[in-house]
């Protein structure tokens, strides 16, 4: 239980560092996700997104977001893999497995999964 709860605190603090920030190829935004693929941050730094076309512009939002959760992903295995359990597949963590994001969001939380607060 002890080796548990060290790892649960070693997860809870390596959660808090991951995201990953994207810049769309052509510079007109970027994007950060966090641990679960979220976006926290938007930022456009010209005003073209102003004349662009509703598709154009989603692409590109699309695309920028989608680079942004991939490195965040990288960087979450990164950091759980020493803590997390051998068989632990990062990818589950990430998808919609409801079993694994209750897990996640238990580490988050600085809990162990399972275990009330």
């Amino acid at each position: 239980m002890d080796e548990a709860l060290e790892r649960a605190g070693q997860a809870q603090e390596a959660l808090r560092e991951v995201s990953g920030t994207a810049t769309s190829k052509d510079r007109l935004v970027s994007a950060t996700v966090d641990a679960r693929g979220s976006v926290t941050e938007l930022k456009f730094h010209t005003t073209r997104y102003r004349a662009m076309a509703p598709t154009e512009l989603s692409a590109v939002l699309l695309d920028t977001i989608g680079r942004a959760q991939r490195e965040a992903a990288a960087h979450l295995e990164e950091v759980l893999g020493p803590v997390g359990p051998e068989d632990l597949e990062i990818d589950d963590v990430t998808s919609a497995r409801p079993e694994l994001a209750e897990m996640l969001e238990a580490f988050g939380l600085g809990r162990i999964p399972g275990q009330q607060s």
